[in-house]
């Protein structure tokens, strides 16, 4: 029995050369990015130890359990830092201020209708 294409044999050996190293390269650019992924994650959400995530997650993707544990870590809610102002807080001071410079004004309203 003859092989109907044995013509093609050295150009389908050379397709599938470049077409494994085609999807050799795929898979180091997929683990690259999954590697990477907890560390974008903790920047995108402003999280305080973003660097820190971003190197438990790639430390951790040998074993696996360090890279969930960085996905875990990136998701995680974060106390407020010390000092600095949660965006509701900024509205709620935001109106109390406003109501402030009203009863001010009123009141150097008051004080010069009263003054001779």
């Amino acid at each position: 029995m003859d092989y109907p294409f044995s013509s093609l044999g050295p150009s389908l050996r050379i397709l599938a050369l470049i077409l494994l190293f085609a999807f050799a390269a795929l898979g180091v650019v997929a683990l690259l990015s999954v590697a990477a992924l907890p560390g974008r994650i903790a920047r995108r959400r402003q999280h305080p130890q973003a660097p820190a995530v971003n190197l438990c997650g790639w430390l951790g993707l040998p074993t696996g359990l360090g890279w969930v544990i960085a996905m875990i870590w990136a998701y995680w809610r974060h106390p407020v830092a010390a000092g600095s102002v949660a965006a509701a807080d900024v509205q709620t001071l935001a109106g109390q201020l406003d109501r402030l410079e009203v009863a001010v004004t009123q009141l150097e309203q008051l004080s010069r209708r009263q003054t001779p």
